[in-house]
């Protein structure tokens, strides 16, 4: 992949130039010259540690989700749903028979990768399953996660299969998996009350307040709308939530508002330069190739200002990419570490090249 600057303005203007122009067209041109700037490129070390590890640690080898969380000693926890496990081969494919699972966690610490599942080395199984469920029909899939004092919280989205299809399944729920993080051990589940919108899709901490604010999909298929709840920091399991809608947040678990169309299952929120930045898929186009960001003065938006932050060069054909998120604690002010997945219609293709099935890491330079 080769680096993607986005250019912003159509034509460098002199000084003389604008002063002639009408006043109208004038305002345009300093609006053109103060549009942000982006640059991208492919972050080669985190391509290169997850590559490395696997095709070479026949553990994991490839995931889909990759929401990543700081932990308590300082290494990161990276939140994978749909997993493949086991061995690579000598055409970097998978066997046919590598074990599949529908949720797992890597502890990346300095470099040193280990993979966290349910089950053994030997036979893994998801880290997280539905009590008394056949996971081939019921399953949960990762959201985001935070850290409460020595514990993760994870967000969970739990689906059911509808038919026999490979996309034939519904949303069905939502709750919180608790794990230890001393030895990522999970601890514990909690249901949360029944909602029809995707809790979990981002995670905002806002030291400022005490509240941990989550974002949720209100999934529609071809339609798709960010929602906004809150609940005191450190009690998220515990504590009561409210949800955002009308400027206030008395609303109910299903009278949360819409506060912007477009965005992707998995997206993020974080503040960068200045002001709140959700960064997403763009899903106002059908198997968009784009990363775009939107931007606001309050994290309860109006999210305004899309701008493109990258191409994703894979797209096309059988395979598409999706969920796009920013990763706020691996960037910095001037720079933010995006993931997005890469997947095919065709499952063949996934065992074929496991590169189809694989996250990929790009570092955007945005000035505001």
């Amino acid at each position: 992949m080769t680096p993607r600057p986005l250019t912003l303005s159509a034509a460098a203007l002199t000084g003389l130039a604008v002063a002639a122009l009408p006043l109208a067209a004038a305002h345009a041109a300093d609006a053109s010259r103060c549009a942000p700037s982006v640059h991208a490129e492919v972050n080669t070390e985190l391509t290169e540690r997850f590559g490395t590890y696997g095709d070479t640690a026949g553990r994991w080898t490839g995931a889909d989700s990759a929401y990543s969380v700081d932990l308590p000693d300082g290494s990161v926890a990276w939140l994978y749903s749909d997993t493949f496990m086991g061995e690579v081969d000598e055409n970097h494919g998978r066997p046919i028979e590598s074990p599949f699972l529908h949720n797992s966690i890597i502890v990346d610490d300095g470099g040193d990768l280990t993979t966290i599942t349910g089950g053994t080395e030997a036979e893994p199984e998801s880290l997280v399953k539905v009590a008394g469920a056949d996971e081939t029909q019921r399953w949960y899939w990762f959201g985001d996660g935070t850290v409460e004092g020595d514990v993760l919280q994870v967000m969970l989205l739990e689906f059911v299969k509808t038919g026999s299809g490979v996309f034939d399944f519904e949303f069905t729920g939502n709750a919180v998996a608790t794990f230890d993080t001393d030895d990522m051990s999970l601890t514990g589940v909690t249901e949360l009350p029944e909602s029809e919108v995707n809790w979990g899709s981002a995670i905002y901490e806002d030291p400022a307040d005490g509240y941990t604010y989550v974002f949720g999909v209100e999934d529609n298929q071809a339609d798709k709308y960010a929602h906004l709840a809150r609940v005191p920091s450190g009690s998220l399991t515990t504590g009561e939530w409210e949800y955002f809608a009308d400027g206030s947040w008395d609303a109910g678990p299903d009278g949360s508002a819409r506060i912007l169309e477009g965005v992707s299952n998995e997206f993020s929120v974080t503040r960068y330069q200045g002001k709140f930045t959700l960064v997403t898929g763009d899903a106002t186009e059908a198997l968009s190739a784009k990363i775009v960001a939107y931007r606001a003065d309050d994290l309860t938006g109006p999210y305004t200002g899309k701008i493109e932050l990258y191409t994703t060069p894979e797209t096309g054909g059988n395979v598409f990419t999706y969920n796009a998120k920013a990763h706020p604690n691996l960037g910095d002010d001037g720079r933010l570490l995006v993931t997005y997945n890469v997947n095919s219609f065709v499952p063949d293709d996934l065992y074929e090249e496991v590169d189809n099935y694989r996250p990929r890491y790009v570092d955007v330079y945005v000035t505001f």
